[in-house]
């Protein structure tokens, strides 16, 4: 053997182990195949039974992770819809930056842009306005349900599971009021939060939807309750979503 030889890390050929790591094998030879491959394909490249890949395969097909094809199995459509989500926050922020910014030079107050995970609302991005105490760091949390930016969300959100799971711990005529409240936002495309979430906070917001008129976050102005004029701050926030939106379909 070379001295070359003898310092070579040989290849790692051992098959995976753990289910997890199977299911990564499966996905990472079909990624590389760039296209459709065969289970034969799978187990050879990946060192698996083909027992276990076919088993594997089929329940990855089933949850539309894979699909199949003429010529054996492709990457399905589920890591698209998963690969465009993860890249949502990113075009989202492009998009609404200058939106921003022209929106808290305008009005003075807090501007943020949020997404919707779980049952909370995550901001994005936010430009500081006068009131200091109100945070602008990427990553805070607020509650979907009582904030303006998750009324906005979800009064266009055509998904009724992620309503019902946000609006569970409504019931009788606080969730009555609440369907009323998120029919009004539909007809208005604004939404309020005041000082329910926040005492002496008052906020607007409006939806930032797709070309499909699927919605993919909101924009809110956030101010004291006291001193900021929803009636002012309505047009200009529901303006900015939807240049938002404008954005959005010029950059796809």
């Amino acid at each position: 053997m070379s001295l070359a030889e003898w310092n070579t890390t040989p290849p790692d050929t051992r098959a995976p182990v753990s289910v997890l790591d199977r299911i990564f094998a499966i996905l990472d030879a079909v990624k590389e195949s760039d296209g459709s491959i065969t289970i034969t394909d799978i187990a050879g490249r990946t060192g698996l039974p083909k027992s276990t890949v076919s088993r594997l395969v089929t329940e990855l097909t089933g949850q539309r992770y894979l699909e199949r094809t003429e010529e054996g199995v492709a990457l399905g459509l589920r890591l698209f819809e998963l690969g465009a989500r993860a890249s949502l926050p990113r075009r989202l922020v492009a998009a609404a930056a200058p939106v921003l910014r022209n929106l808290r030079d305008v009005t003075g107050e807090r501007v943020g842009l949020w997404v919707q995970q779980g049952t909370d609302m995550v901001s994005i991005a936010a430009v500081a306005g006068r009131l200091p105490m109100l945070p602008t760091r990427a990553g805070m949390r607020s509650p979907a349900l009582t904030t303006a930016s998750g009324k906005a969300y979800l009064a266009f959100c055509a998904d009724r599971a992620v309503v019902d799971r946000i609006s569970a711990p409504l019931v009788d005529d606080d969730a009555d009021h609440f369907r009323e409240e998120l029919a009004h936002v539909r007809d208005a495309v604004v939404a309020m939060d005041v000082e329910a979430s926040y005492p002496g906070i008052l906020a607007v917001a409006s939806p930032v939807l797709s070309s499909a008129r699927v919605v993919l976050g909101a924009i809110s102005i956030a101010g004291p309750s006291g001193a900021m004029d929803p009636e002012r701050a309505a047009p200009l926030v529901r303006a900015a979503g939807s240049t938002v939106s404008r954005r959005l379909a010029a950059a796809a």
